[in-house]
């Protein structure tokens, strides 16, 4: 743990000494959060205008049902709320890399253990985890919530990813992906639960559920300009290079659906090979990809690929991850002031075109990870190294 923060306190330290600008989380999505939750228990409208937060006023871009779960937050103070993120991120992050362990079948608990420790002080670095932490977003507990789901061995497995699904629609490509690999029972309970969310968004708040399912879910616009340099999904890579108009549009759809189904299809194939893992990590990874719109924070997935190469991969495959990852000392060497904590590579100014590569770097991972999994090359082991297995019931 001690590891860890000082991991994570390095770069602004850093910064600070060698460019005199200091860069700090600001946890400002918390209050986000927190403005959300307030708004429906005051009774004033979500989504007719900006919330009031920690610096400013902000769109509310979740669906009602995220706006109840966020009302506990209401009660909180706004200094506690940000104080508390980083501490519950840790034990999150802490978890998810000991669940990721557990079924990587470590010789022994203490074995495991120190592995954790390693594994978090490095995996703390991946920079969409680590601007989740320093905006005190969701995407962790949604990444953490989705892996406790798919791979336990519960009656009530799919409910979970229907109530993730309820707070942030995305994860709902995790219900197609429980047909996809046969588990129609999950995938019914996933459904279920979800369409229980937007009940109940509908009895608590009506004009709120009216208002966002009858059109804002779909405006983009309430997030930031869908060519924008902090949309790194393939909707933002096509719009900033061809701009708007139907062409755009149709190639984006044409696109995400390629992924889509080759991303659906490599994580099916490798389930069935009771490689759930990266099945999973597979499906979270082509869901950002194909996301209307997918900040640098919302790659999270990243995190579970990262531990799968470390413990698998060839070292190139590695290199690869560290160059885009750990990218923030350039940060500092040029003399970036981007106000941003610990940014990867894709924020990098434009330089003679070659932004049109290293700001679509997490779509170039994604598509050199189907790539290499297709082929095989990243799944090699060691002689006498298994890779992890967790063999889920057909439900």
């Amino acid at each position: 743990m001690t590891v860890a923060f000082t991991v994570f306190a390095a770069p602004t330290l850093l910064q600070w000494m060698l460019t005199g600008t200091p860069v700090l989380g600001d946890f400002l999505d918390v209050t986000v959060y927190r403005a959300g939750g307030a708004a429906l228990l005051n009774g004033e409208p979500l989504y007719e205008s900006d919330l009031p937060a920690l610096t400013g006023a902000y769109p509310f871009t979740y669906p009602p049902f995220a706006a109840i779960v966020f009302t506990p937050l209401a009660f909180v103070p706004t200094w506690l709320c940000r104080a508390l993120v980083i501490p519950a991120h840790m034990i999150l992050l802490v978890t998810v890399v000991r669940e990721f362990l557990r079924h990587a079948n470590a010789a022994s608990i203490r074995e495991r253990r120190r592995a954790t420790v390693a594994v978090v002080a490095l995996v703390f670095l991946v920079e969409p985890l680590t601007w989740t932490m320093w905006l005190g977003q969701i995407n962790l507990l949604l990444l953490a919530i989705i892996l406790f789901d798919l791979v336990g061995e519960h009656r009530s497995a799919g409910v979970s990813v229907g109530i993730a699904t309820g707070i942030k629609l995305t994860p709902g490509l995790f219900i197609v992906y429980l047909v996809c690999t046969r588990r129609f029972g999950m995938a019914a309970r996933a459904a279920g639960a979800t369409a229980a969310t937007i009940g109940l968004g509908f009895l608590v708040a009506p004009q709120d559920s009216l208002r966002y399912w009858s059109g804002v879910f779909a405006d983009n616009s309430r997030f930031g300009a869908t060519a924008g340099q902090g949309n790194l999904s393939i909707n933002g890579a096509v719009a900033r290079i061809l701009g708007g108009g139907d062409l755009r549009v149709l190639l984006w759809l044409g696109l995400a659906g390629i992924a889509v189904v080759v991303g659906l299809a490599l994580a099916t194939a490798v389930h069935n090979r009771g490689e759930v893992l990266l099945g999973l990590t597979l499906c979270g990874l082509t869901m950002t990809a194909v996301s209307p719109f997918s900040w640098s924070h919302h790659w999270v997935w990243l995190g579970p690929l990262t531990i799968l190469a470390l413990l698998y991969a060839p070292k190139s495959v590695c290199a690869v991850l560290g160059v885009l990852t750990f990218a923030w000392p350039v940060h500092i060497i040029l003399g970036l002031d981007s106000h941003f904590p610990v940014l990867g590579i894709s924020t990098f100014p434009p330089w003679h075109g070659f932004e049109v590569v290293y700001g679509n770097a997490y779509l170039i991972t994604f598509v050199g990870t189907l790539i290499f999994v297709s082929a095989g090359w990243f799944l090699r082991t060691e002689p006498g190294r298994q890779l992890p297995r967790t063999i889920s019931r057909s439900r």
